[in-house]
């Protein structure tokens, strides 16, 4: 194959790559839209008891929805390649639920002292921790690993949601 093939072909994927990041994208925007305009429809006095209700009730805990996690910050760690300096995470989650849990470390996200979400995953695959292993969770099993945050900072909350937000996320307090 010609170099300029190869070029082409290099390219190409790239593109696609783009195009496929674009549709997800788009896509997580559509259900957000269609989530806002349900939301902003006129109630009825009925529809507003209801929501009063709702509203003093707390979200669904991890334990209800068949999976229970719990996280506590345990310091800082550097990176195998370079000088960079991340805060830890040591979690656990258990599938307490009757089906396979999906396990992997691109669905955490962490919140900070100050409010802000971070998902550091990409810049945190050459830190030095014990990284979670993808795939699924068997009912009844349990797994641990650890997230890493670039920066020393103060982390308050985790969050899990799998598959760009489809579904509840599973949020606990960070000790």
């Amino acid at each position: 194959m010609s170099t300029f093939a190869k070029v082409v072909l290099g390219v190409g994927a790239c593109f696609g790559v783009i195009l496929l990041v674009v549709a997800v994208i788009v896509f997580a925007a559509f259900l957000s839209a269609d989530d806002d305009a349900a939301s902003s429809a006129p109630t009825t006095v009925e529809e507003s008891a209801q929501e009063e209700v709702t509203e003093d009730e707390e979200e669904p805990a991890a334990e209800e929805q068949g999976v229970s996690m719990t996280a506590t910050q345990s310091g800082t760690t550097g990176d195998v390649i370079d000088d960079t300096v991340y805060t830890v995470v040591d979690v656990e989650i258990t599938n307490n639920g009757d089906e396979p849990f999906d396990v992997n470390p691109m669905y955490f996200t962490t919140v900070l002292s100050d409010g802000t979400e971070r998902n550091d995953w990409g810049e945190a695959i050459f830190a030095d921790i014990t990284h979670f292993a993808t795939g699924d969770l068997a009912p009844g099993d349990s797994t641990s690993g650890q997230i890493a945050v670039v920066g020393e900072v103060s982390v308050t909350e985790l969050r899990y949601e799998p598959i760009f937000g489809v579904g509840d996320p599973i949020v606990v307090p960070v000790g």
